[in-house]
């Protein structure tokens, strides 16, 4: 067989031409581009702009910022890309109070932390300082606060009724739950889960715990006939009670100051026995003390 022979035109030489210079600046292109990139890289990591200039934190309430920075310990000494998010998060995981925290790098050199805490759902006094109660039920015995702030005082509950009181407080809407200021616990023979909420406006509250959810989100309802003056304050403060349904009774009236002294009496005792009892407590313990220093000076 005769060989076909291509015969090459100047038109198809000159197209070949114009192909093989495309081909050569797409490869000079993407060549120059792979230095550039590289020498941006090697820029970034080796220069002043890789290291951390700014490090945030969101608002919190149980934790302050420095205390926050300060788990966190990045500084300005750190390379942005040799931080571990994942590291950081879980040493501020170990913070009193927190529930989440999320740790993010944004270039250059700046890095966002986000940390989520649980809610603030009251106070407990001890002294001069109040300790934290939280939506999960737990006292933060290690966080002070020198005052409630905005937090309701929450006094005499037990660990059981703690917790049902962060249940009634998580299930109150909260426009209303940030109008109490004071909630007491005084129970007595016949009403064994009595408390008593002083709310901002100078209504005083009194329920029963295991019923007072179904009925405190109904408290503006209840509280629009009672006359105030021009400024919105009550002209005759007194309480309401939820016990025998939802009867408003002013302070001025007999039967206010009667159910107010029983209240105060069953404080007052319920105080004393349990100081009575921490002191109790107290003599056992150095009664046990003395026993063992006997027991150590015999042998």
């Amino acid at each position: 067989m005769m060989e076909q022979k291509i015969v090459e035109t100047p038109q198809f030489v000159a197209e070949k031409k114009k192909r093989r210079k495309r081909r050569q600046r797409i490869q000079l292109g993407i060549f120059l581009a792979v230095v550039a990139l590289v020498t941006l890289v090697l820029l970034f990591m080796f220069t002043n702009i890789s290291y951390v200039s700014k490090v945030t934190v969101n608002d919190t309430v149980l934790n302050s910022k420095d205390k926050i920075l300060k788990k966190a310990n990045v500084t300005k000494s750190d390379r942005i890309y040799s931080i571990d998010p994942g590291e950081i998060a879980s040493n501020i995981e170990y913070l009193d109070g927190i529930k989440s925290v999320t740790v993010k790098r944004h270039f250059p050199n700046k890095v966002d932390i986000h940390v989520d805490e649980y809610q603030l759902v009251g106070v407990v006094p001890d002294g001069s300082a109040f300790h934290p109660v939280l939506e999960n039920g737990q006292i933060l015995n290690r966080v002070d606060f020198s005052t409630p702030g905005n937090a309701p005082i929450i006094n005499n509950f037990s660990k059981k009724e703690l917790n049902q009181l962060v249940k009634v407080l998580s299930e109150t809407k909260s426009a209303i739950a940030n109008q109490i200021s004071e909630i007491n616990f005084v129970p007595n023979e016949q009403a064994s889960a009595r408390i008593q909420i002083f709310m901002k406006d100078g209504i005083e509250v009194i329920g029963d715990l295991r019923t007072i959810s179904d009925k405190l989100n109904y408290y503006p309802s209840m509280v629009k006939n009672i006359k105030r003056d021009q400024n919105g304050n009550i002209i005759k403060p007194g309480m309401i009670d939820l016990e025998v349904g939802a009867v408003f009774i002013p302070y001025e009236s007999k039967k206010a100051e009667a159910r107010r002294l029983e209240l105060e009496s069953e404080m007052k005792a319920k105080d004393s026995k349990e100081k009575k009892e921490v002191e109790q407590a107290v003599q056992d313990l150095q009664k046990q003390l003395k026993d063992v220093k006997q027991t150590k000076t015999t042998e």
